[in-house]
């Protein structure tokens, strides 16, 4: 067979390139991004010129955007979605506005047209949806408040990016008047997202249990991928963005039973190859002789990317009730130009909305941004952390203390309670059992969703970070005589801990574990018992079983115990080689 083909040699070309990449990039100690889009800038057709099928190598980098949104949107709970609520929407439409606004502004100054300018506004205001879940990915923060946030936003963005295209298209003398225009975009993207909703929610786990229980794991494998793909493919054929069919399929799978967390362990490996080839053929589209004679301009567009959305989308989420922290580390992971402001931009271009200097321009500042984000989004949480560590002002002020302690203010001085750190669903179900025995208790909860639904009918809910100090000091740990870990951040929760046996030595301290290895680091930093929820799983089926064919109840409760006992022990055993 012969694969000596074009297509096959700049994939070959690619692939080599991102292993080098990644590898230079890991030991320098930088993100992976940086590598791929070095690597790119490197084999493109700018400098080594080695890739010769730019278009369909781009096309294929497409896998990488799609898989990465399905797997996002299985990993993201889509009850916890859904509690952001209206919140979402207005900071992203207000971001999007106003972020408009300011690139109208730009282009008026550097001397563009009223229709030039504003598709760059357009362009400014998309962020990088690849990017930012993909550093919230490889920081392990996609379930974290700031993740949901983010993600919440980036949807709402690439929902904005349909009616964009509408205006585009009738800037340049195409279609139907403005007006129609919209509202012909508007019903498509309703109808389609809906019947991908729709078909996604009747069928697709229930196909996937089916393939499961056939035992084929190919069939698996090339089922969900067909899903995956299937879902972008008909949103794409709607005039919406292809990824975000695959995002919706993805939230879909989240609510299933199994069927999401095999999805998603099977197509880790297939994204992150197609992860690596996406970046590779962004850094490929980089103009060094561009950026070095419209270096002004591009400049620019970096700093007001960075600058006004990070202001906005701060300020937006800030007003909206988030605290500081969340409302900082939302704004830094999405200062970058977004993969959907080339689209925006090449569009005018060919309609002649735009001059042609516009698109070179929107890549190259795309580019750097996307570049310096993951390296940023680390720098700046060091740098919060820092300042709540140094400053007692700052730490404080980003964790919501003062809004801790006015609401307790309102209460009478606590003994002997307990504290409750997370109010999701875990935190809120230990709650109401604590209220139902008539125990006091304060429960602490960092999402602002929460607080305005529960706080009016629960005057123990207090509004801040429970890895704080000052906060857990509202909360009066120091004279209670238990604190519940419910954090469904394994960072959070081991933080909590520490402080918490920092201020009260006497205190007990239960937490919650995500995987194995996090158990021992809990109790060593100082809880008294931790829950491994898959540990207690296989423990329960297997007193269910035990019971089912026959053997007596004290029996049961006695090897259930002797079996906690034993897998404890070898989850110790097993947490030094899995840390290394």
């Amino acid at each position: 067979m012969e694969l000596g083909t074009e297509l096959f040699d700049d994939i070959v070309v690619i692939l080599v390139a991102a292993g080098a990449g990644g590898l230079g990039a890991r030991l320098l100690r930088l993100p992976p991004i940086i590598g791929y889009l070095v690597a790119g800038a490197i084999v493109g057709p700018q400098a080594l010129a080695l890739v010769t099928e730019l278009e369909d190598v781009q096309t294929l980098a497409e896998f990488g955007v799609i898989l990465l949104l399905f797997a996002v949107g299985v990993e993201i709970s889509l009850s916890d979605l859904r509690r952001l609520g209206w919140r979402v929407l207005v900071a992203s439409v207000g971001q999007i506005t106003l972020t408009i606004g300011v690139g109208y502004g730009i282009g008026t100054a550097l001397g563009w047209d009223a229709r030039a300018s504003l598709v760059a506004g357009m362009a400014l205001s998309l962020s990088s949806t690849m990017v930012a879940l993909k550093t919230l990915n490889d920081r392990g923060e996609l379930g974290t408040l700031h993740g949901r946030m983010a993600a919440g936003m980036l949807l709402v963005q690439d929902l904005a990016f349909v009616p964009m295209m509408a205006v585009i298209a009738a800037l340049g003398g195409e279609g139907d008047s403005l007006a129609a225009e919209l509202a012909i975009s508007a019903a498509k993207a309703a109808v389609i997202l809906a019947g991908v909703w729709f078909v996604g929610s009747l069928g697709l786990p229930w196909l996937l249990k089916r393939v499961a229980l056939v035992g084929a794991r190919e069939s698996f494998v090339v089922t969900v991928m067909a899903a995956a793909l299937g879902a972008a493919a008909l949103t794409s054929w709607g005039g919406l963005s292809a990824p975000l069919g695959a995002f919706i399929a993805g939230l879909v799978l989240s609510e299933s039973d199994w069927a999401g967390r095999r999805a998603l362990s099977e197509v880790i490996p297939v994204r992150d190859v197609f992860a690596a080839l996406f970046f590779v053929s962004l850094g490929m589209l980089t103009d060094v002789g561009f950026l070095a004679s419209h270096l002004g301009e591009v400049a620019l567009f970096i700093g007001a990317s960075i600058v006004v959305k990070f202001f906005l989308i701060h300020t937006l989420t800030r007003a909206l009730g988030y605290l500081p922290d969340t409302a900082a580390r939302t704004g830094f992971l999405m200062i970058q130009i977004g993969e959907f402001s080339f689209i925006v931009a090449g569009t005018a271009v060919a309609l002649g909305v735009a001059g042609e200097d516009l698109l070179p321009l929107i890549i190259t500042a795309a580019v750097v941004t996307m570049g310096i984000t993951p390296g940023f989004v680390a720098v700046a949480s060091k740098t919060l952390t820092s300042l709540r560590t140094r400053s007692t002002f700052f730490e404080r002020h980003l964790a919501g203390a003062e809004g801790a302690e006015s609401a307790l203010q309102r209460g009478p001085a606590l003994q002997g309670h307990v504290v409750v750190a997370g109010y999701g669903r875990v935190g809120s179900f230990i709650v109401q059992e604590i209220r139902e025995l008539g125990l006091p208790y304060v429960a602490i909860e960092s999402d602002p969703a929460i607080i305005s639904r529960e706080a009016a009918e629960n005057d123990s809910l207090i509004y801040g970070d429970a890895t704080n100090d000052a906060v857990l000091t509202a909360a009066g740990v120091q004279h209670a005589q238990l604190f519940v870990a419910a954090l469904p951040e394994h960072v959070s929760a081991l933080v909590a801990v520490q402080h918490v046996r920092r201020l009260n030595p006497e205190i007990r301290i239960v937490s919650r574990a995500g995987r194995q290895e996090e158990v021992r680091a809990l109790e060593e930093t100082g809880a008294d018992a931790v829950v491994w929820p898959e540990l207690e799983a296989a423990l329960e089926m297997m007193r269910v079983s035990l019971l089912d064919v026959g053997v007596a109840k004290p029996v049961v409760e006695e090897l259930v115990e002797e079996a906690r006992a034993e897998l404890g022990e070898w989850a110790d055993e097993e947490s030094p080689a899995d840390e290394s």
